[in-house]
């Protein structure tokens, strides 16, 4: 129970908590497009919160996410579009929060009512994938990724 109390904490946090100014040295600026497919949206309602972190201290902290994102849900499928970030390391946790409360909704037990899904379709055992599993690296001029959450 605590694992998934630990989850719903974590994608809560990530979302309420403001996005960081990240600097890198001149030679490291190249940047790219990137590309977020959402799948597996079984209903259209709600919103889609996404948090997208460049650092596995603020992932793992949950605090600080580079981007945090709210979109409306108008299809099965949803697209989010960044034009200007930095070749780096990154990881993405989202959720579909059909009651646009702004929360990660959870059973007695802490269990997720609401679909989540990390980047890599990274699955946490008993709580939100780890940084290892969920990371992934831009280092083109165009990047997508799709993350099915469930």
């Amino acid at each position: 129970m605590k694992h998934f109390l630990f989850l719903s904490a974590f994608l809560l946090t990530s979302f309420t908590l403001c996005a960081q100014e990240i600097s890198y040295p001149e030679d490291e600026r190249r940047m790219s497009t990137f590309e977020l497919k959402i799948e597996g949206i079984d209903r259209v309602e709600g919103e889609i919160r996404i948090a997208l972190f460049n650092s596995e201290e603020e992932y793992n902290r949950k605090e600080n996410p580079l981007y945090a994102v709210v979109l409306p849900v108008d299809d099965e499928t949803i697209t989010w579009s960044q034009d200007s970030l930095f070749f780096g390391e990154y990881a993405i946790a989202v959720y579909h929060d059909k009651n646009e409360n702004g929360e990660l909704d959870s059973n007695l037990l802490g269990i997720p009512k609401e679909a989540y899904g990390f980047s890599n379709n990274a699955r946490g055992r008993f709580g939100p994938a780890s940084w290892k599993d969920a990371h992934f690296s831009i280092n083109s001029e165009r990047s997508t990724m799709a993350i099915e959450i469930k």
